[in-house]
């Protein structure tokens, strides 16, 4: 008969770890404004969305713009991005989710990520990138897509891992950007 040490007892069993989420969010409101202009104007996330250096209005507006268009997304067609916090501490790591673009002629549903630079490398995007599908699947879309700047490979492997396969290669502001699609979702 085996001693007791070496038989675990049914409380003893190591429980299968859960991964416990490292994100909030909520819709986007004027009371965001402040996060959205530090975001949107940071010269890294400008790089990083407008290589081109077409973004919307100059640096410092960009933030304005950006929650005015989630806000009015958000009431038009009841989805849209979301403001995301850690958990942990409470602080703005970015904005993501799902927004309504026309991208090569047609219109579209866009998985849409931008982190603050500082919370680079985290898994941040990937999370968010993951909330937005998932969200996509609850409203019963049929597909959704994800484009980056072809040189931008940490944005694209975000867009890999939430499901996303190359479609091809399409020009935005004068650039080729790698376009992705998820389709269907189930």
């Amino acid at each position: 008969m085996p001693s007791s040490s070496t038989t675990a007892t049914p409380r003893e069993r190591p429980r299968p770890s859960v991964p416990r989420r490292r994100l909030r969010w909520e819709r986007p409101w004027q009371e965001h404004l402040p996060l959205y202009r530090a975001l949107f104007a940071d010269p890294a996330v400008g790089r990083a969305l407008w290589p081109a250096g077409a973004g919307p209005g100059r640096p410092q507006d960009r933030g304005e713009q950006v929650l005015a268009a989630d806000i009015r997304h958000w009431q038009e067609r009841s989805f849209g991005p979301w403001a995301f916090f850690s958990t942990e501490t409470g602080l703005f790591v970015g904005r993501g989710g799902l927004a309504t673009t026309t991208m090569a002629g047609r219109q579209c549903v866009e998985v849409a990520y931008a982190v603050r630079p500082e919370e680079w490398g985290q898994g941040y995007a990937t999370e968010m990138a993951a909330v937005a599908v998932a969200y996509a699947r609850t409203l019963g879309l049929s597909e959704v897509v994800g484009f980056t700047a072809a040189g931008n490979h940490a944005s694209r492997r975000v867009l890999e891992k939430c499901g996303m396969r190359y479609e091809r290669t399409v020009q935005r502001a004068g650039i080729a950007h790698w376009l992705g699609g998820l389709h269907p979702i189930v």
